[in-house]
């Protein structure tokens, strides 16, 4: 089973919700605004200074679930950028 994380500008939030139900994910959460900074892109603080807003989601599917996900983003013209999708093991146990 994978976790995947997607956190991205939330002006792609319909995009993103977009790209999991054609995907056939049935199930996520999301949260926000999320602030911060990526290793390549500007601070997203909310403030004039900074200005915009992240969201970030979460979703636990099954391996080939994951893989047509990454498919799906990858293939998608509008994720290119203000997008992040990282990847991790997982186990349900309860």
């Amino acid at each position: 089973m994978k976790l995947i994380m997607v956190i991205f500008d939330a002006d792609k939030e319909e995009i993103i919700h977009e790209i999991l139900l054609s995907s056939g994910v049935e199930g996520f959460t999301t949260w926000g605004p999320v602030f911060g900074k990526g290793a390549h892109t500007d601070p997203r603080m909310g403030t004039q200074v900074w200005p915009g807003e992240n969201q970030a989601l979460i979703t636990a599917v099954s391996e080939d679930q994951a893989a047509k996900l990454k498919d799906a983003f990858s293939r998608h013209p509008d994720v290119k950028a203000g997008v992040k999708v990282f990847e991790f093991e997982t186990n349900t146990w309860l």
